[in-house]
């Protein structure tokens, strides 16, 4: 009987141990990074239009039938080839008529001239009357202006005469003609065929603002003091995906923001040898930087964002999940660059965040290492 009861009551013991004991808490495991500090070369991409490096209308200035057309359609013409004859007959006439009315009115000057040197003499003498001399001095005056006017009626006529001979105002390729020889153009015909310049050949793009922003944070933080053309070079990929041989330099950032659409424009020039872009092209441009630059960077996955802003999870010394406001940048591959609220170093969940809350301990494995850490 001492012996049952003596059991019983070791058994009675060991029961209210056990229930003293903590209970075993499991921790949600989560996978973690570190905010890492490197240096970068920022790129960007952007849809840019093609352009030729000059682009013109090629037009009459005169009026009358082409009889000449000096070129093939769509080949290399070099600056100052002649394009156009129109005919030049009726210019030539007027030329003629102009010249022989200069040399009339320099005739007429010389007589009026005469007339008033000799009324000089005589007027003195009492010859000629007041009126007389007025009327000479008139009359010399007369025929200057005569002699000025017909200079410039001779010039007009040289440069109509000229108009009939259309050259190629610089080296390009030469578009299709608009009009057949025989037919009469002028002024009010249009474009009788277009000019371009290929070689080099323009870029046209637009910035959002809130790029160009970022870039210009950049360089001050940077102490960057070199232009765009100096800190970024430029390529296109073709919209077959080929990536064109040749990089160019950017030459022109606008001076104002479009209020329309929030951008701005810049321009890049490229060579182009062997004309492979053509003018009404698009093509992704893409931007390198020259220059790298140092900057923080967490994982993509680790971003989270409600009605407060966006944010990380953090994992502060005991395990603690911890939210962290951020402010964000340019993304870099599959990493973003975080400009405030993390410090390089800090420990942040890029797996598991669904599944915990800011204050909740938790078991974290960094994502680089298989050993969890449980504290």
């Amino acid at each position: 009987m001492i012996k049952t009861r003596g059991l019983f009551f070791l058994s009675l013991i060991s029961l209210l141990s056990c229930s003293e004991q903590e209970p075993q808490i499991t921790l949600t495991e989560v996978v973690v990074d570190s905010v890492m500090q490197a240096t970068y070369r920022p790129s960007n991409q952007l849809i840019g239009r093609i352009e030729a490096f000059d682009d013109a209308e090629i037009k009459a200035n005169v009026s009358g039938y082409l009889l000449e057309r000096n070129f093939t359609e769509g080949q290399f013409v070099k600056k100052d080839s002649p394009l156009f004859l129109i005919d030049p007959s009726p210019y030539q006439a007027e030329l003629a008529k102009a010249k022989a009315e200069l040399a009339k009115a320099i005739a007429a000057d010389k007589a009026a001239e005469l007339n008033f040197n000799r009324g000089q003499e005589l007027r003195p003498k009492g010859v000629i009357s007041a009126a007389e001399m007025d009327k000479l001095t008139s009359e010399s005056l007369q025929a200057h202006a005569n002699v000025e006017a017909a200079q410039a009626q001779l010039v007009k006529a040289e440069v109509n005469l000229a108009y009939t001979r259309i050259k190629a105002p610089f080296s390009g390729h030469i578009g299709r003609s608009n009009y057949s020889l025989g037919d009469l153009v002028g002024p009010e015909s249009g474009a009788l065929t277009t000019l371009v310049n290929i070689n080099p050949i323009k870029v046209i793009f637009q910035v959002s603002e809130a790029t160009y922003l970022s870039y210009l944070e950049h360089k001050v933080q940077q102490g960057d003091k070199h232009s765009a053309a100096e800190d970024f070079s430029v390529s296109i990929e073709l919209s077959n995906g080929h990536r064109y041989p040749q990089q160019g330099k950017i030459d022109y950032i606008a001076n104002r923001v479009n209020p329309d659409t929030g951008t701005i424009e810049g321009r890049a020039i490229l060579p182009n040898p062997d004309n492979i872009l053509k003018p009404g092209q698009y093509a992704k441009v893409i931007f390198d930087s020259t220059a790298e630059l140092n900057a923080l960077f967490i994982s993509q996955s680790a971003v989270q964002a409600d009605q407060q802003g966006t944010y990380v999870l953090s994992i502060a010394g005991d395990n603690t999940v911890t939210r962290s406001n951020v402010v964000l940048g340019e993304r870099v591959d599959n990493k973003v660059i975080v400009k405030q609220g993390l410090n390089a170093g800090d420990v942040i969940i890029i797996r598991g965040l669904q599944q915990v809350r800011p204050g909740q301990r938790v078991s974290s494995k960094h994502i680089n290492s298989s050993k969890a850490t449980n504290r």
